[in-house]
């Protein structure tokens, strides 16, 4: 049987990233601008920006690293969400990681951060953000380093600069990384305006539309898939790294960053007793996401650009493609657009995977439409993780044939990553 990858699991940071990794002259400023910790009875502590921050858990369980292997989804049911349960130690201790993957039967994962993906967009001072990156890289690169090389680390970037990512860029290359996570979000991050005929017309737009709502001023955070950060896309690009697309719950921070604090605040007003952004906002974020990359040009921009979206499902791929091919026909500006549309056929040319869950039956069924480009993920060791064996089983069931659902199980993601796979 061919090698399982696992493109979408995770770790859940500990303190000694604060303690030891974060560059020393920093770590009371990295430690004041964010900071998480959990003791043995679940109580748990969180600073932002010097201050208390939100909570990604209303409960006593962190639902982001619980599950184990073997656990069912009505095991994770069945858990009292008044009485702690311990994070499983796969989620920061390398050797534990490794056992849980045998007991998967995983032979490589791709592993992205949970709390620096989730917070490090919050942080507001730039310098503070840079150095958290940087602490969080230096300390997966070496947590990757004691698994035999079973483990594919994806470093983090300080989105508030420009000019900050592109040095961490640099270093993470130089070190040896050769992927790195982008959370489809909207961060605070100053701006060179272009000169070219495509800026002048792009501002003429923002202007006319300002104009139409009474003259109000933008929010000052920028889409990260917007012109401000043409020049960090273009340097992964030219890296020949991964760029890594991963949403985040996004419920600690505000509407202007992601859409998960918005449905956190509809389930609040409606009485839910439980988050209801975890089925909403990944796949809005990253369906916003590719969206936004069609109509600006992103992928015709950087054809060779790899790219990985993940953690948001694969179901929204063929409609999401539709609909921007319907609206860049129907948009008032067609007439002068600068990119293609016929978006189907840009998706299809780019080098991406987007991965699956394994209860994701559209993959099975469609294989023809998501056969090439959907990966396999676990979301470990979130609640809602699981295993390869269902996800085969599922495949199976619809009829995908072997040599399909081992490309959907580890051929896609190997290739994309250029993964160094076992052999038999």
């Amino acid at each position: 049987m061919a090698a399982v990858v696992d493109v979408d699991s995770h770790v859940y940071e500990p303190p000694e990233i604060w303690d030891r990794y974060v560059p020393e002259q920093f770590r009371a400023l990295a430690r004041s601008a964010f900071y998480h910790e959990v003791d043995d009875e679940g109580n748990r502590l969180t600073i932002v920006n010097g201050a208390p921050g939100a909570e990604l858990n209303r409960s006593r369980l962190v639902r982001q690293a619980i599950w184990r292997p073997g656990m069912t989804v009505d095991d994770v049911g069945a858990l009292d969400p008044d009485q702690y349960v311990p994070i499983n130690p796969g989620a920061y201790d390398p050797a534990a990681r490794v056992a849980d993957m045998d007991a998967m039967g995983v032979d490589l994962a791709v592993v992205f951060p949970t709390l620096f993906n989730e917070y490090l967009p919050l942080v507001e001072n730039p310098e503070a953000a840079a150095a958290l990156a940087h602490g969080y890289n230096d300390w997966i690169w070496d947590f990757a380093a004691q698994t035999q090389g079973r483990v594919h680390p994806v470093a983090i970037l300080p989105m508030h600069s420009v000019l900050l990512a592109r040095r961490e860029l640099d270093r993470v290359a130089e070190k040896g990384f050769t992927s790195v996570v982008i959370r489809p979000a909207f961060y605070t991050t100053s701006t060179i305006e272009g000169h070219s005929q495509r800026d002048q017309m792009a501002r003429a737009m923002a202007d006319a539309m300002r104009q139409g709502l009474g003259g109000a001023e933008w929010s000052p955070r920028h889409f990260v898939e917007t012109a401000p950060f043409r020049d960090v896309w273009r340097h992964v690009d030219e890296l020949g790294l991964v760029a890594c697309v991963h949403p985040s719950l996004g419920i600690t921070g505000p509407d202007a960053i992601s859409s998960g604090a918005f449905a956190e605040r509809v389930s609040h007003r409606l009485g839910v007793p439980h988050t209801i952004a975890e089925p909403i906002a990944h796949m809005q974020d990253a369906d916003l996401f590719v969206t936004s990359a069609l109509f600006h040009g992103l992928l015709e921009d950087f054809p060779t650009l790899r790219l990985a979206i993940v953690h948001a499902g694969t179901s929204w791929v063929p409609l999401a493609l539709e609909k921007s091919e319907t609206y860049l026909w129907l948009s008032p500006q067609f007439a002068t657009a600068f990119v293609c549309l016929e978006p189907e056929e840009v998706w299809e040319r780019q080098p991406l995977i987007v991965s699956f869950d394994s209860w994701e039956e559209s993959v099975g069924i469609m294989p023809d439409r998501l056969g090439d480009k959907a990966a396999w993920g676990s979301r470990y060791p979130n609640h809602d993780a699981s295993g390869p064996v269902e996800a085969r089983e599922m495949l199976e069931a619809n009829g995908v044939d072997a040599a399909m659902a081992d490309r959907l199980l580890g051929g896609n993601a190997a290739d994309l990553f250029r993964l160094q796979v076992p052999v038999g």
